[in-house]
């Protein structure tokens, strides 16, 4: 997502007066933890990070739900959305979001899709053309390797390795560290708009590590879904924090376009 993407896209969601209110699945939000292991039992969390970052620099889809809590200037409460960055330089994407059109109104519910690089918004079933998606919601920058959750992952600081716990009845390693307001800006934009350093929590799936010398999977190849996927991350921002999680890594995503 770009800066200032999702408060466009609900402007335009309300002006054209769509009809919304259908829900669609969520991942469950319950966390598990298991018996602390002793440090030396537990991956390095840099290297983890990094395997991690590399896995999903390939990941071409997957199922992203974004929640929101106590960050009162943000436009934007949640986001699910199945999401692809294919074919490539066209993103795709479905879902809906809670949002809102001024700081002072209720949040409302929406759905939208992205096909073609144009933006729809409707009920699930009838939907209406928005705009050019690059201006509006760019499905792209959460899969996009530069920008998006492969970035994230990557530029995270002082990363330890502190425990395994179940999120959603994954195995994961909790990793803690320190992240740049700027790298978390563009896939939750006006985040990070006052700058600074935010502390963040990555759960990542448990995986047996490469064996020594090899990588975990080719910097071409595409993700088969596999690999140590990143499987929930909490940003916390003074005075409230904001939770990606995510599943159905390399689950096919077909976003079919409106009257086509």
């Amino acid at each position: 997502m770009r800066r200032g993407v999702l408060p466009l896209m609900v402007a335009a969601t309300a002006a054209a007066a769509l009809v919304t209110g259908c829900s669609s699945s969520s991942s469950d939000s319950s966390a598990t933890t298991s018996a602390a292991a002793p440090p030396a039992q537990l991956p390095d969390g840099a290297q983890l990070i990094q395997e991690s970052s590399k896995t999903t620099q390939t990941l071409q889809s997957v199922h992203l739900v974004l929640d929101v809590q106590n960050l009162p200037t943000l436009s934007v409460q949640s986001v699910k959305a199945d999401v692809t960055n294919q074919p490539q330089g066209s993103g795709q994407a479905i879902g809906e979001a809670k949002v809102r059109t001024k700081p002072d109104a209720d949040f409302t519910d929406t759905k939208f899709l992205v096909v073609d690089k144009t933006l729809y918004a409707g009920d699930g079933t009838k939907y209406a053309p928005v705009g050019p998606a690059e201006k509006i919601y760019d499905p792209g920058v959460v899969l996009d390797k530069d920008k998006g959750l492969a970035n994230v992952i990557a530029q995270v600081k002082d990363a330890k390795a502190i425990s395994r716990e179940k999120i959603d009845g994954v195995d994961t390693v909790k990793v803690t560290g320190t992240i740049d307001s700027s790298v978390v800006d563009p896939v939750v934009p006006q985040i990070g708009k006052d700058g600074g350093t935010f502390p963040i929590t990555l759960w990542i799936k448990d995986v047996a590590p490469p064996a020594a010398g090899a990588s975990a999977l080719p910097s071409t190849a595409a993700s088969p879904g596999t690999g140590p996927n990143l499987v929930r991350a909490v940003v916390t921002k003074d005075p409230g924090s904001f939770t990606v999680t995510l599943s159905d890594w390399a689950k096919p995503v077909h976003v079919t376009k409106p009257g086509g």
